[in-house]
């Protein structure tokens, strides 16, 4: 299953749980990864949707439906 701005199926869940208003700690202790790992996937996500901020990500997430 393709995701919009070639996003990994893993990016994509953290970003729905960034558009749901989760914070990094949150995220990472949902997923059982680390802090430092969510944060590389939400520069990754920012890399890849042309986003600089959660806001900005969360409504791309939006736009394309993914949250």
């Amino acid at each position: 299953e393709g995701y919009p701005a070639g996003l990994t199926a893993r990016e994509v869940e953290v970003l729905r749980l960034v558009a749901a208003g989760k914070s990094n700690r949150a995220i990472a202790a949902a997923l059982s990864l680390s802090v430092r790992t969510i944060e590389r996937h939400n520069e990754n996500i920012g890399r890849k949707t042309a986003t600089r901020s959660k806001a900005d990500a969360t409504a791309f997430a939006f736009r394309h439906k993914l949250a």
